[in-house]
């Protein structure tokens, strides 16, 4: 099967569910069934097109998801594995990102203290994550602040929440990686350009995150992250690869 065609699959398939759990799984079992050097290509001509179509773009996402999330069961370690070997094998470099396990370039130490509100010290962790589910957008500001991922988890999930205020979460530094990473899992939010963006901008966010989101950014962002030499170096090649190959075009 020609590699577009099975693309165009891909997408007709995933495009038509949402991004989230039930996305996760469709992605891992559809590219559990193709065989890795038809994977690996077919990812590449997804990556080369995600920025042209919202469809392609929520495909590549979905697929970005279950190489990192989805189980074993639904897409095997070792099929993972060789669609890696062959994205290497064939010098695709915008695929084999798309595996990146790199710790970021920054990263806060484990003991450092917290700038916690000191409204918030005495509640326990219960307490913030269900004030989290109800707060409204000054007590929102406060709990996004102390950056606890189980708390981040619950804001993201507050009707209350504004893509602004997740902005301002994904670009604050120091950034737990954890946080950074929750954000990414949000199938709310993952998929807004600003956030995005921030994830993309933040050397505190895991390359294995800020490397997919990149096929999705504008190519002015992507030589912005190209010429940031405060982000991983694998961060800022690659977005200097898309866009000189965006520019090409």
């Amino acid at each position: 099967m020609a590699k577009s065609e099975r693309a165009e699959q891909l997408v007709s398939l995933l495009s038509s569910i949402e991004v989230g759990a039930a996305g996760d799984a469709a992605a891992a079992r559809a590219l559990a069934r193709i065989e890795p050097v038809e994977a690996a290509h077919t990812l590449k001509v997804l990556v080369a097109e995600a920025k042209t179509s919202p469809k392609v773009g929520q495909a590549l996402a979905s697929l970005s998801r279950a190489l990192m999330l989805a189980s074993d069961a639904d897409l095997p370690y070792t099929h993972r594995g060789r669609i890696y070997d062959a994205a290497a094998e064939f010098q695709m470099v915008e695929v084999a990102a798309l595996f990146s396990k790199e710790p970021p370039i920054v990263a806060i130490e484990p003991d450092a203290a917290r700038d916690q509100d000191p409204t918030l010290q005495h509640l326990t962790l219960g307490h913030k994550k269900m004030l989290a589910r109800q707060a409204n957008p000054d007590r929102i500001a406060r709990l996004a602040i102390e950056g606890d991922a189980r708390v981040i988890r619950e804001l993201l999930l507050n009707p209350m929440m504004t893509e602004a205020t997740v902005v301002r979460i994904v670009a604050r530094r120091p950034a737990k990686a954890e946080t950074l990473l929750e954000v990414w899992r949000s199938p709310r939010w993952s998929a807004r350009a600003g956030v995005r963006k921030a994830l993309a901008m933040n050397p505190y966010t895991p390359p294995e995150v800020a490397l997919k989101v990149l096929p999705h950014l504008l190519a002015g962002d992507l030589r912005a992250i190209a010429g940031d030499q405060a982000l991983h170096p694998s961060v800022r090649q690659l977005a200097g690869k898309l866009a000189t190959r965006r520019k090409s075009k």
